[in-house]
């Protein structure tokens, strides 16, 4: 399935693979891909078969942020906001999406597109992948949800480091600053991200989902206020066929196989 700026690849294992699809501006962000991404991920949440998703960028990079054409070529504060509201109706897409997100980080990630490469549940980096914060540069902030979930990863301090002296940290440097799960040669980034999402395909998804939901609850919650999110979510846990499945596979000392419901 393929968009204008993005192409979409449905496997028989319930794994989708989402490819920015605009290697000549090393898949820069403007109206187009804004509107393409919101109806991709529309898409993804309404097809059972999609269980999973892989997120990647055609050619040498993930996506270099906004498109500096579009963005010198904005006229007046109207056009801008619109702009800019755009691009977080993007990472919004993306972090509002139900099913499991992992990014392939291939190559350069920059700007306004960081959030969007954060706001993924798991990144799988190549070696040559660069973060590159880069909005002091312009003289811009950082938009999109750029500072929520840079605060979250890495604290007031050297978040600010990062945004005031323009940091471009190569994957090792991410990894440990928690941007992201995991370095991997360059030739295994994608498959290493699809091996993964496989393995994810395969667990029972309800809880997968729920886990999704109780860790970002978390960082708003306190310790009263979570446990009893996490007492409500563990009974709707309790009460699906595929803890039913695990209890029975445990005795038999077989896999499981989840239905998913």
């Amino acid at each position: 399935m393929n968009w204008e700026t993005l192409k979409l690849d449905i496997m028989d294992t319930g794994v989708s693979v989402l490819t920015f699809n605009r290697p000549d501006t090393m898949n820069s962000v403007n109206d187009q891909f804004c509107f393409d991404v919101q109806a991709v991920c529309k898409v993804i949440s309404e097809n059972d078969a999609v269980k999973v998703i892989v997120i990647t960028g055609a050619g040498k990079g993930w996506s270099s942020g906004g498109d500096i054409s579009m963005l010198a070529s904005i006229e007046d504060p109207i056009s801008a906001k619109a702009t800019y509201d755009a691009a977080g109706e993007l990472v919004k897409a993306i972090y509002e999406l139900k099913k499991p997100v992992i990014a392939a980080l291939n190559g350069v990630v920059a700007g306004a597109s960081i959030a969007a490469c954060l706001a993924c549940d798991l990144i799988i980096a190549s070696e040559k992948a660069r973060m590159g914060f880069t909005f002091m540069q312009l003289a811009f902030c950082p938009d999109s949800g750029t500072s929520h979930f840079l605060i979250q990863k890495v604290g007031y301090h050297k978040a600010l480091e990062l945004l005031w002296f323009g940091k471009i940290l190569n994957a090792e440097e991410a990894e440990k600053l928690g941007l992201l799960n995991k370095v991997v040669p360059h030739e295994e980034c994608l498959p290493e991200a699809i091996r993964w999402a496989e393995k994810l395909a395969q667990q029972p998804l309800m809880t997968v989902g729920l886990d999704k939901k109780l860790l970002r609850e978390a960082a708003k919650n306190n310790f009263y206020q979570q446990t009893e999110l996490e007492a409500m979510y563990q009974v709707l846990a309790w009460s699906s066929d595929d803890f039913k499945e695990g209890c029975e596979a445990f005795a038999e000392k077989r896999r499981p196989v989840f239905k998913n419901r």
